[in-house]
């Protein structure tokens, strides 16, 4: 199974706040791993990190699409009921 779907499965139930938390914190943590010299580690966090921004970023980009789809049938509605008149 690849490493992305199981951190996408595992993230279904938490809202895009809670992701940035999430990967703010994975950084951070990182962080202190390089500090203290355990650079596997802070790397394997880092990874985990940018994987739940790519979800993150995905979340967004897919709800951006969904209020732009709305507008646009608004729109489409909105022109004909003014062709009508």
């Amino acid at each position: 199974m690849d490493a992305s779907v199981s951190v996408k499965e595992k993230l279904d139930g938490v809202d895009e706040e809670q992701l940035s938390m999430i990967v703010s914190a994975l950084h951070e943590t990182a962080a202190r791993y390089d500090q203290q010299g355990m650079v596997m580690v802070a790397l394997k966090m880092r990874i985990t990190a940018d994987k739940v921004l790519g979800i993150k970023k995905a979340r967004e980009s897919a709800q951006a699409a969904r209020i732009l789809g709305r507008l646009n049938k608004e729109k489409a509605a909105c022109s004909e009921q003014a062709d009508k008149m």
